[in-house]
């Protein structure tokens, strides 16, 4: 009779133990689901697999050829939990705890459908593929779809959507109410770029005016240079006193945003059911409450900043060199494009290798 296998099933067929387990099943016994357990008891590489059938559970411990079984019934249940980076499925009867698989946490969508698809079974207490063949399943996993929905609950919990980088506007909400702190600093930062570009821009009289005639043997007036180094040096104090003043006005805008989105997330926290907390640990809750929010602030009050003032002073540079030479400026302008698709291919590498 021909077997109507999952899609995951298709990794311990084509193993080395794909020979023994196709060996074992019965002429109406079809493969639901199956987990790669790469872990051993002492937490070594091994390759293993955890297998649900219509009819039972199977297992090949990991570092070993021979398969175990389990009939389903009324008194088997799986736990799955994870902690540091390992995963942990659990067979327990009514008495005690039957076997235990560790897996990296790659595994770990796997291991939500493998449990799902076993409670699933375990529920309906027959074993027919006709049966399944008239149910709603999901297009990605072809797990059984729940009644009167149409979200799987399994790829909901095993593939979360990529958070964009666009999320970071939701923080405009708790920085409304600083709306007119922000804009002085934005301010500040306006006069504080251009008063850092007003030093460049006297090098071209300074050059032309003093240095170059007074090397060629010209008399130089000392007012005129006076006039120069005074205004290099008010430019420079100028800038740093609108730098300091919009570093101070920001950062303060940034820790108050931090405090309220604290007190909003921790509110939130205390509105959830115990059922949250009972698969939350709250040490690590209370530990991102404060982690991430202070990232946050970094990143307003530096990060953020410095990316501004950065496109600030491009811009205001690439006007006053297009002011002096505008060919000059385009040559100058032109390995812009391919700096910025450089720092966005290092940018997304760099986040694929920390998460």
């Amino acid at each position: 009779m021909q077997h109507h296998h999952s899609v995951d099933a298709s990794g311990v067929f084509s193993g080395p133990v794909g020979a023994d387990l196709r060996a074992m099943l019965a002429s109406k016994e079809n493969v639901l689901a199956a987990l790669p357990v790469d872990l051993s008891a002492t937490l070594r590489f091994a390759a293993g697999w955890v297998v649900v059938t219509s009819e039972r559970l199977l297992a090949c411990d990991p570092g070993t050829t021979t398969w175990r079984s389990w009939p389903l019934g009324e008194g088997l249940t799986l736990k799955l939990h994870d902690h540091g980076g390992v995963g942990s499925l659990e067979l327990h009867n009514p008495q005690e705890r039957l076997a235990q698989w560790r897996f990296t946490l790659a595994h770990h969508a796997q291991a939500l459908r493998l449990v799902q698809r076993f409670e699933q079974q375990s529920a309906r207490g027959d074993s027919g593929a006709e049966d399944e063949a008239d149910e709603p399943a999901c297009p990605t996993c072809h797990t059984p779809l729940p009644p009167d929905t149409e979200e799987c609950p399994a790829c909901a919990r095993a593939q979360p959507p990529q958070t964009s980088t666009w999320v970071l506007l939701r923080l405009w909400r708790f920085a409304r109410p600083y709306r007119k702190q922000l804009a002085a600093g934005f301010a500040l930062t306006l006069a504080s770029t251009a008063a850092t570009l007003v030093p460049p821009y006297l090098t071209i009289p300074l050059m032309d005016d003093i240095l170059i005639p007074f090397q060629n043997g010209k008399q130089i007036e000392p007012g005129l240079v006076l006039l120069y180094l005074s205004g290099l040096l008010l430019s420079a104090l100028a800038a740093w006193g609108l730098s300091w003043a919009r570093t101070y006005i920001l950062a303060l805008v940034s820790e108050r945003i931090g405090a309220d989105l604290r007190t909003t997330t921790y509110e939130h926290l205390l509105r959830l059911s115990l059922d949250y907390f009972g698969g939350k640990r709250t040490g690590d809750l209370m530990a991102r409450i404060g982690s991430e929010t202070d990232r946050i602030n970094v990143f307003l009050s530096l990060h953020a900043l410095d990316f501004i003032t950065d496109v600030l002073m491009i811009v205001m540079t690439a006007a006053i060199l297009f002011s002096i030479n505008p060919w000059l400026a385009l040559v100058t302008l032109v390995p812009l494009p391919f700096i910025g698709w450089m720092i966005h291919t290092v940018r997304d590498r760099l986040r694929t290798g920390f998460e």
